[in-house]
């Protein structure tokens, strides 16, 4: 798997076309002649050792005691488009991620299509699968509160949708109060679930009407009697894009809906995020799997860096929202204010500056980019050196907008983090390469998992930009498939991928110092996985869409928008019929069932303690535990359904025979949950030493 310098990002949800890259001709890297590009001075080993300096774990033995502070918060997460459906409902406006898809959206408001069949993007993977129907969440969501508040979790991470609140972005029109009143439903009943809320304002379903690019007709760039959306600019005396900062039309508008959120909502909600993974909706929305993916948006040169630049002038318009309403007592001192970004570890392959360089430029060209400005690094609010001597464009800011980040800086770090992979740099072709051998593969293309890479990352990102900010892991997460819910119980790689992740991120807190705060499993259970649809299954709950037929996605005769020429061409024919697509009818039939890893989690926020995985490596624990209403059957084995469940029971980690009873566990003192007894009836705990004790027979 090639990975591109250029471009600076990492594996994470790459497409093939972009896994290799020359350093562009045009860049200060090429003309300068660096020795490591990116780089006036090559980084060493003395730069980017972290933990497990060249040397790494292969296997991990499970030992007691490695408990999680009581306060920390346990999470699931979800975003909007990908769990709710009715998305012609009550109201909600099209999305970009609607028209991106194919569904009908003729009669929403701020559609851009105006007689059905609506065409489908090119750019979406699974052809035929949409998020009008999803899980449902939008009419189930009192049977899911109701579920994940006996689970044992502390904490719910979701999205709210844009064109749910402002049907098309604009918010002079006023506010859709059914929707409103759904979000308001939502937390109401998490919090009487004793589930405290996060909420993140946007999980990259804009509202179609802030960006007048269709399939139709393609825009001209950086012209104000055009909406466009997070890519809008103007042009310099000279011709070079602009993008317009402050004053682009939905950074402004995503200032007053966030505004609107934090006063509707803020009295329920302490915690928000402003935007969800940047990187993901801006470089690969420009044409690589994600929406919008349209002409004259197409150029991943340079449009990717303006959109970038214009939401990070959108997140400032929401922290100086923010820091208002805290300071007019709306908010109080309590509530906080972040920003979750995403990256996967990038390993130099060796300790040659080249690799060392080649890695610290994957870091910066996709964390950074976002968190550099937003945070500081070293006190520095501006886009890390690297990417201005790579990137042949790179937008600027001045010394005033420099110093307003400064002065709206966050609350605390939100990071999603998925995979690793070793990145190998090659002089003579000028590239780098991500090499992936020996880690484990998620069915995801993009998914290598590997729990050192994790801790190390969560180093990183403690070491650029300090112990003041507090980190939240908002998501991480592992796809296997499964055709029904019993051979998606069995559950084995997304066991091992949490056991490896939060036993390393307990290392990381431990022994490295890092302040990790909470983490979330993405996701609560299967949905709408954006361009691959439902053939990708994340959920630590195994969903049963009820595949059948929606009038309202697209078939056979949907016309296809090539993103790459800006013109229809061809119908979606067959393959529109040969994806999994909710049906409609039978949506509130849907039911969750758990998976593995999720009984697993359960005794981990049920005890705080890592609790081993061996009970789940051989076999599972229980029959099928079905959440939902009525029946469901599989491979002849009907269960019933319920919103409760006794299995898996509470956490085993009291003390076995000759297991370990009190002492210490590294420089920290040993724990048990006050449901445990020291040790089983005829034995007691008996000291060797100061550090270690165990159960011996009385």
């Amino acid at each position: 798997m090639i990975y591109p310098l250029l471009i600076s990002a990492s594996s994470a949800r790459m497409p093939p076309e972009l896994r290799t890259s020359r350093v562009h001709p045009a860049s200060l890297a090429a003309r300068s002649g660096d020795v490591c590009p990116g780089y006036v001075k090559c980084p060493t080993s003395a730069d980017f050792p972290l933990p497990y300096n060249g040397t790494y774990p292969q296997s991990y033995p499970y030992a007691r005691g490695r408990y999680y502070p009581k306060n920390f918060s346990w999470m699931l997460g979800t975003a909007s488009y990908q769990i709710e459906g009715a998305y012609n409902e009550d109201g909600r406006g099209a999305s970009i991620w609607d028209t991106f898809s194919g569904a009908n959206t003729v009669g929403m408001p701020g559609s851009v299509c105006k007689k059905a069949p609506c065409a489908i993007n090119s750019v979406q993977g699974i052809r035929g699968a949409t998020g009008n129907v999803a899980n449902n969440h939008y009419h189930k969501y009192q049977q899911d509160v109701a579920v994940l508040g006996q689970l044992g979790l502390n904490t719910y991470r979701f999205s709210i949708a844009w064109p749910r609140i402002f049907p098309t972005g604009d918010a002079s029109l006023g506010p859709n109060p059914k929707g409103v009143e759904f979000y308001h439903n939502l937390i109401d009943a998490l919090i009487e679930a004793k589930i405290t809320p996060i909420v993140t304002m946007y999980h990259w379903d804009l509202p179609q009407g802030l960006i007048d690019a269709n399939f139709d007709t393609v825009i001209p760039t950086c012209d104000a009697k055009y909406k466009q959306g997070w890519f809008e600019c103007t042009k310099d005396a000279a011709g070079n894009i602009v993008p317009s900062g402050s004053k682009a039309n939905t950074a402004i508008q995503f200032g007053k809906y966030a505004e609107f959120l934090l006063k509707e909502y803020g009295a329920k909600v302490k915690t928000w995020a402003t935007f969800n993974e940047a990187w993901t909706f801006t470089f690969l929305g420009s044409g690589y799997g994600k929406a919008p993916s349209i002409q004259p948006y197409m150029d991943n040169d340079i449009w990717p860096y303006v959109a970038g630049h214009n939401v990070i002038f959108g997140h400032l318009a929401a922290a100086k929202a923010f820091r208002a309403l805290q300071k007019d007592g709306t908010l109080t001192a309590e509530h906080q204010l972040g920003i979750t970004n995403n990256q996967d570890w990038k390993e130099p392959y060796t300790h040659s500056p080249q690799d060392i360089a080649a890695a610290q430029a994957a870091l910066e060209g996709q964390l950074a980019w976002y968190c550099d400005p937003i945070y500081g690094n070293r006190g520095v609010h501006d886009y890390p050196d690297s990417m201005k001597r790579l990137r042949p464009y790179m937008p600027t800011f001045t010394a005033e907008e420099k110093a307003d980040l400064k002065a709206y800086r966050p609350d605390f770090f939100g990071l999603n983090h998925y995979g690793t992979g070793f990145v190998s740099y090659d002089a003579p072709t000028k590239t780098a390469t991500t090499i992936v051998d020996g880690v484990v593969q998620g069915q995801s293309v993009w998914l290598f998992g590997a729990g050192w890479g994790f801790r190390k990352l969560l180093n990183w990102v403690s070491r650029r930009y300090g112990p003041s900010y507090p980190i939240f892991c908002t998501e991480a997460g592992w796809s296997v498939s499964a055709k029904n819910a019993l051979e998606a119980k069995y559950d084995t790689g997304r066991v091992m991928y949490y056991y490896s992740y939060l036993s390393e991120a307990w290392r990381a807190m431990h022994e490295d110092g890092v302040d990790l705060r909470g983490f979330a499993a993405w996701s609560f259970a299967d949905n709408f996985e954006w361009e691959r649809g439902y053939s990708e299954r994340f959920g630590v709950m195994y969903n049963d869409f009820n595949f059948g037929k929606d009038p309202n996605a697209p078939d056979d005769k949907t016309p296809i928008y090539q993103a790459t020429t800006g013109k229809i061409d061809g119908v979606c024919g067959v393959e529109c019929l040969e994806n999994g697509i909710p049906d409609p009818v039978t949506a509130i039939n849907q039911t969750r069932h758990a998976k593995g890893a999720l009984l697993w989690l359960q005794w981990l926020w049920r005890g705080s303690e890592v609790p081993s995985p061996d009970r789940f490596l051989a076999s599972s624990i229980g029959p099928d535990v079905c959440y939902g209403t009525g029946t469901y059957t599989a491979s002849t084995h009907t269960v019933k359904c319920a919103l409760k469940s006794d299995v898996p029971g509470p956490p085993p980690n009291c003390p076995a025979a000759y297991e370990q009873c009190g002492g210490k566990i590294g420089h920290d003192p040993f724990l048990l949950p006050p449901y445990c007894k020291k040790c089983p009836n005829g034995y007691t705990c008996k000291y060797e030493n100061d550090y270690y004790s165990q159960c011996v027979a009385a």
